[in-house]
């Protein structure tokens, strides 16, 4: 409390001010030469800790805030204001996060462009679809080539279909090559030769990894009918899915995806025996059904996409700055150049919207009291920490702002 305090030695002004001051520190306001004059004292005087001698002053003569007029008493005590900073804290902390990578990985799609995808309606979604795919941002890294059946190639060999009418490459870079060749194709084909595409999709995937040192080639068919009006071809279930077991036993694995009309026993069946994983758990077919609409090739190309990625786990160090207003404790602050550091120069003063308040400052944590505050080293101070008292009222004014002031002799309080 106010009334169990004297506050001692109250001498300068707070706001960047000029005040009268005892340039020898004696405290009796005395401009005398004679290191004896405070020493004789009076009955109101005292000494502090800090070997100063202190004029004891009722607070009411001198109440906190207040100061000399700087332009009656010119620059004796000029005194700097710095406001007080916030606190930067750098810490090291093990981050784990969960990234996706998309390593090298190809995409061969076979993609059936017979007369029946028009006559249906299923070309202009399904282009619609696929061309969303290969421009999705998610798909950057895969790597995408395309063929269309029928091409005229050959059905006991594959030859035709295991030559890319788009080669390999890499999106998002390689997207605007995809479409073009999308917007220029015709769905003109007469029958569904899917053992022609069969080979030729999964012999291509076979010599590609060869090649390109076991990078995973992934065969994808999309077709809309079954095997059938395509001379020369097999329409045996049986030997169709075989070829998608030899390939996947070479290393390659082929997924099916059937559009309205497909023959999904078949796709079934070249997909299980493919390798595939079941694309629909909850479905009835184990190929990819997109049969209820062709729009939904874009979601399961997505799908397919997902299976041949990896997802990596990533732990790495990294430093996390924080900064905390610490409203309570401060640094020193730089002396201004050309100065000296005084320990008994240097006050504390709050301002809160118009109003403005200076503490004093008390010998030790143990002698606090409100409106006070203590260095944390007496003997060698680096900061500058409020009382409790004092803190718990910053705390409660959100728009304080704390200024360290240097230069006037320190308003000191006690017991």
């Amino acid at each position: 409390m106010r009334s169990s305090r004297i506050l001692v030695a109250a001498l300068c002004a707070f706001y960047s001010a000029a005040c009268t001051g005892d340039p020898a520190g004696r405290g009796d306001g005395s401009s005398s030469g004679d290191p004896s004059a405070g020493a004789a004292g009076s009955a109101g005087s005292a000494g502090d800790p800090f070997g100063n001698s202190t004029e004891v002053v009722d607070p009411s003569e001198f109440p906190r805030g207040e100061a000399p007029d700087p332009e009656e008493e010119p620059g004796e005590c000029g005194s700097t204001t710095v406001s007080a900073e916030s606190i930067v804290i750098e810490e090291e902390v093990l981050v784990e996060s969960e990234v996706t990578v998309v390593k090298p990985v190809a995409l061969y799609i076979m993609f059936d462009k017979s007369l029946s995808m028009q006559q249906s309606g299923l070309w202009d979604p399904a282009v619609t679809a696929l061309n969303s795919f290969v421009n999705d941002e998610d798909s950057a890294g895969l790597r995408v080539g395309l063929q269309y059946f029928p091409n005229g190639g050959s059905c006991d060999t594959g030859a035709g279909y295991d030559t890319p009418a788009v080669p390999v490459g890499e999106l998002p870079g390689h997207a605007s090559t995809l479409s073009d060749s999308l917007e220029q194709a015709n769905p003109d084909g007469i029958g569904t030769p899917i053992e022609g595409a069969l080979r030729g999709v999964t012999e291509f995937c076979k010599d590609y990894q060869v090649e390109n040192g076991d990078e995973p080639c992934v065969a994808v068919l999309v077709t809309d009918g079954k095997p059938q009006y395509a001379s020369g071809c097999s329409e045996d279930h049986g030997e169709l899915a075989a070829i998608a077991g030899a390939a996947f036993a070479a290393g390659v694995k082929t997924f099916a995806v059937g559009l309205q009309g497909a023959d999904f026993d078949l796709l079934d069946l070249i997909a299980q025996q493919g390798g595939a994983p079941d694309c629909d758990p909850d479905g009835d077919a184990y190929a990819c059904d997109v049969s209820s609409g062709a729009e939904q090739l874009a979601d399961t190309l997505v799908s397919i996409r997902d299976t041949v990625v990896e997802i990596e786990t990533h732990t790495e160090t990294v430093t996390r700055v924080d900064e905390h207003r610490l409203p309570c404790e401060w640094q020193l602050p730089e002396v201004p150049a050309g100065q000296t550091f005084d320990r008994e120069k240097v006050n504390i003063k709050l301002t809160a919207g118009d109003d403005e308040r200076n503490f004093g400052r008390v010998p030790s944590p143990d002698a606090c009291v409100e409106d006070g505050w203590h260095f944390d080293d007496a003997e060698n101070p680096s900061r500058i920490l409020a009382c409790p008292e004092t803190c718990t009222m910053i705390e409660a004014l959100p728009e304080a702002q704390i200024d360290i002031l240097l230069g006037c002799e320190t308003i000191l309080l006690v017991e």
